[in-house]
């Protein structure tokens, strides 16, 4: 049986004070360890996503984005999207509550083109 390697959840330094790679060093991290496929899902955040997404293929990588909302330091929910229209609806949702100053609600709304992880103790 062939293993493939999933690293899940990680975060570059543009989560502040949660990440400490930029997104070339997270790509040769998870080639040296002979990782298939990556998710990249920065706190609140989308700004190393296109550079990501370019520098996994050229290193033939799947790369894959989404976004790990939080409030405050409280994580909610990780969303991964499954394709482009999923990566849009994450940035629309992204984008409503941070330009109103909004807190993300608890329970994320039902994307139709993205996956919603909630950490363990999450769930009810």
């Amino acid at each position: 049986m062939k293993k493939h390697h999933l690293y899940l959840n990680n975060h570059t330094y543009y989560s502040l004070r949660y990440g400490t790679f930029n997104e070339e060093d997270l790509i040769e991290l998870a080639l040296e360890n002979g990782v298939k496929k990556i998710v990249l899902t920065d706190i609140n955040n989308t700004s190393a996503c296109l550079n990501f997404i370019r520098l996994c293929a050229k290193h033939k990588l799947e790369g894959v984005v989404g976004i790990d909302f939080r409030n405050d330091h409280q994580q909610l929910y990780v969303g991964i999207a499954r394709n482009n229209e999923g990566f849009q609806e994450l940035n629309e949702f992204l984008s409503h509550h941070l330009e109103n100053k909004k807190p993300f609600p608890e329970q994320a709304p039902a994307f139709n083109n993205a996956f919603i992880i909630y950490p363990f103790n999450k769930v009810v």
